[in-house]
């Protein structure tokens, strides 16, 4: 049974030689050392004490079968162009009596942007039929209008359109009707969500990439005109099975490997197949079932005292 004093100087040392990943280089060309015949296989099992395994943050966790979603990545901004104006008139002769909708104003259905009396001395509201930001107003104060004349222009922003930047080689991925997750670099913490709607037919040809226009929610208003934007695509596809921390694989003389809890003080380094790698976690497509358990945190220590251990280090 190994000390945790091992395991702690094995730590230290894994910028020395990248953990052990290369053989020893022969003592002479053709002749493997010792030391190098003792790598070639991985050990039927190593022994860490419970007390090593808490003072140096080895855990491991019980292996279940997933769906872990494909995704791919991409930049692009809110475009203050693509969103959809509506131009808000007097709807009645006469002199406009008051004008209370400013530039930049957020308006909701119902809001009173202005008053025209009429020749008659009613007064005639003109009123938003949908939720905006005032985009323009047109006239002002004291201004003869009629029934068709605009008094301002009414911009959505809820949806807002945000487009795209997508690589040529991977417009095969996209397309319209998947979920979009976005961030911006004003608000790291919220997360808004969108939707393709549309990706355009044509490639740019200096840039290589593709335009996909997105619907993202903003109820709040946060989002705005020009804001640049980290977007994470749903390609609606999911690799099945189990699904480890990339850092829970190592690399050995036989291939990547895991180390498999097989009892409180006992781990089995096991061979391993390996998939895709998605946010962090890989695929393990062969070498551990549901229900075994496998080492997630700081395995790399473990791989380091396997090697003390098969050089016949103390």
């Amino acid at each position: 049974m190994k000390h945790l004093r091992n395991l702690l100087i094995a730590a230290a040392m894994l910028g020395v030689a990248g953990c052990g990943d290369k053989k020893p280089e022969a003592a002479a060309e053709g002749a493997p050392t010792e030391a190098a015949e003792k790598t070639t296989a991985l050990p039927a099992r190593l022994e860490v004490a419970a007390e090593a395994q808490q003072e140096s943050g080895i855990k491991s966790e019980v292996m279940r079968r997933a769906s872990v979603a494909e995704t791919f990545q991409a930049m692009g901004r809110v475009m203050q162009d693509a969103q959809k104006p509506h131009h808000i008139t007097a709807g009645g002769a006469g002199r406009l009596e008051s004008l209370s909708g400013t530039l930049g104003q957020t308006v909701n259905p119902g809001d009173v942007l202005a008053v025209i009396k009429s020749p008659t001395g009613a007064e005639i509201k003109a009123t938003t039929p949908h939720k905006g930001i005032v985009t323009a107003v047109h006239a002002s104060e004291g201004d003869q209008v009629n029934e068709m004349t605009f008094l301002f222009t009414l911009t959505e922003v809820d949806p807002l359109w945000g487009v795209l930047d997508i690589p040529e080689r991977g417009l095969e991925q996209i397309k319209a009707g998947q979920k979009v997750e976005i961030k911006t670099a004003a608000y790291p913490k919220v997360t808004f969500k969108g939707t393709v709607a549309f990706v355009s037919p044509e490639i740019d040809s200096l840039s290589r990439t593709v335009k996909a226009r997105v619907a993202i929610e903003n109820p709040d208003g946060l989002l705005k005109f020009g804001m640049f934007l980290d977007a994470t695509v749903r390609t609606g596809a999911y690799f099945q099975g189990i699904a480890v921390p990339a850092g829970a694989v190592q690399n050995g003389p036989s291939g990547p490997f895991v180390f498999v809890k097989t009892g409180k003080t006992e781990f089995a380094p096991r061979v391993v197949e390996t998939g895709r790698e998605k946010d962090g976690l890989l695929e393990i497509t062969k070498g551990v079932r549901p229900g075994e358990s496998v080492v997630t945190t700081n395995a790399y220590l473990l791989k380091s005292e396997m090697m003390k251990s098969q050089m016949g280090e103390d």
